[in-house]
């Protein structure tokens, strides 16, 4: 079996609804609507993602995913997709569960996302949006590093003169600095989902990254 023919299944973007709606069912967890909510505003908010993968296509993914629910073919899609897609459908059939979930994406409700202020960033999305930030600012913290400027100088070097993740990188400082305006705006956003990531280490590491790009490129 060709594994990356079924990567999106998995990683994709049915993969990562499949996930939410599973997590959903947790006790306390955020309702479903909410979180197709977030994951329309996640799709929508990029250039990238929306062109490849906006909700009305995946919305038609789903029903054509849910029609070949007990066919030769779904026996074909990779275990880990139909256990997941097993939980997440609980005690509903797949097929039902996923056309479902088609109808609810294609509601006009999710093609309006809420704002931030709405309904604020949820551990996945903020983990999704910027994962790169995510994982830098976690390295700064970690102890692995002397000093913050230690940990900036690898961070910086590790990959010059080819710096495409850190241009990446860049950008995604950059797009946080453009949603929250203020220090306290961006503080109380990620508090509860990843209280790693401060204005103050936004800000100090875009800064870093500038007079890299500035002085070495």
């Amino acid at each position: 079996m060709n594994t990356q023919h079924h990567e999106f299944l998995t990683e994709g973007a049915v993969g990562l609804l499949l996930r939410i709606a599973v997590a959903s069912r947790n006790p306390g967890a955020a309702p479903l609507e909410d979180e197709l909510q977030r994951l329309s505003r996640y799709l929508l908010d990029s250039r990238a993602t929306s062109a490849a993968m906006p909700p009305a296509v995946l919305a038609s993914l789903l029903d054509l995913l849910a029609d070949e629910v007990g066919t030769e073919a779904y026996e074909t899609r990779p275990a880990e997709y139909r256990q997941v897609l097993a939980r997440a459908a609980g005690d509903d059939p797949p097929a039902d569960f996923l056309h479902s979930l088609a109808a609810l994406i294609r509601d006009r409700q999710f093609l309006f996302h809420p704002n931030l202020t709405e309904l604020p960033l949820s551990n996945w999305e903020a983990s999704h949006r910027f994962s790169l930030t995510s994982a830098v600012v976690s390295s700064m913290v970690s102890g692995e590093y002397a000093s913050v400027d230690e940990a900036l100088e690898e961070i910086l070097t590790s990959e010059h003169p080819d710096c495409q993740e850190l241009a990446d990188l860049a950008g995604e400082l950059q797009r946080l600095l453009y949603m929250f305006r203020t220090p306290a705006e961006l503080d109380s956003a990620f508090a509860t989902v990843k209280p790693h990531v401060t204005h103050a280490r936004v800000r100090l590491l875009l800064d870093a990254i500038h007079v890299h790009f500035a002085e070495q490129h």
